[in-house]
């Protein structure tokens, strides 16, 4: 769990230019192996800040897509998504905040399209839930991330339709009270891994799963026909707040450990380095 004080950081204060989708932004470094997770909280940014993002970093396609949500909430939060976006994205190539453009593939996996090749190798995810926003980057291999509101509704009656034999059988062997948690324990980590496989929801969630147990590591396990295994990836779970939980997959590289590193931010404003927590892990 993270529990830091805001404080104005160097990076989102070494800017320069006209307007914040204009600005150059201090650079960071991210070599082979490194991982980086960005987590705002909604709540965190102010009525100032989200109207200078709305109309200096936001194209006029985002600008339209913010204006058609009915409800305050939402708009509020699609605002701080794109704007952490372009604010990490800048903190990682000399690109204007303004000047990305990106794509989803048919299985609405993001992918940077312009600018190019300053960004050829840089690899990023996004989730979301009511409060917080996730970001996590990475070059050259594929990654996913995952955040969930523990306090949301959990639908346990379609837990059949969405995990492993395995995964209901840990389910149901749980006391009651203790089936929700589990639930979205499992939701994150699965769909933390469809994020870094790419193909979304088209893999089918009964294939692969997770073995949870105590403070052992977790285990990843995949039936033969996804044609895949649990040395091809790292996966970590933890609480970035009090009320959220969330998943990270990694693709695993030749001849190395990921070395993981999470920011707290208010985009444009300020940030700084928080402990990454780790609930449990892969092996």
């Amino acid at each position: 769990m993270i529990h830091a004080t805001m404080q104005a950081g160097s990076g989102a204060g070494a800017q320069h230019g006209d307007g914040l989708g204009q600005r150059s932004l201090e650079q960071l470094a991210l070599g082979p192996g490194e991982v980086d997770i960005w987590v705002t909280v909604v709540g965190d940014v102010s009525d100032a800040d989200l109207a200078a993002q709305l109309d200096q970093v936001l194209t006029d396609d985002e600008r339209a897509k913010y204006g058609t949500f009915v409800f305050e909430k939402d708009r509020r939060r699609y605002l701080v998504t794109r704007s952490l976006a372009r604010y990490v994205l800048s903190r990682y190539a000399p690109v204007r905040p303004a000047a990305w453009r990106f794509c989803t593939t048919d299985f609405g996996r993001p992918l940077i399209v312009a600018p190019e090749p300053a960004v050829a190798d840089l690899v990023f995810n996004i989730s979301h839930s009511d409060q917080v926003v996730l970001l996590g980057l990475t070059r050259a291999c594929r990654l996913g991330i995952d955040v969930e509101d523990l306090r949301r509704n959990v639908p346990l009656d379609l837990a059949g339709s969405f995990f492993s034999a395995g995964e209901v059988r840990q389910l149901g062997a749980l006391p009651p009270a203790a089936q929700p948690r589990r639930f979205i324990e499992f939701w994150t980590l699965k769909e933390s891994y469809i994020k870094a496989h790419g193909k979304g929801l088209s893999l089918p969630l009964d294939q692969f799963g997770f073995e949870l147990s105590g403070d052992a590591p977790l285990q990843a396990y995949f039936d033969p026909g996804l044609h895949d295994a649990p040395g091809n990836w790292t996966f970590w779970q933890w609480r970035p707040t009090a009320e959220s939980l969330a998943a990270l997959c990694v693709e695993n590289r030749p001849g190395g450990e990921h070395r993981v590193t999470v920011r707290r931010t208010i985009p444009f404003v300020r940030d700084e380095q928080v402990a990454f927590d780790v609930m449990r892990r892969s092996v």
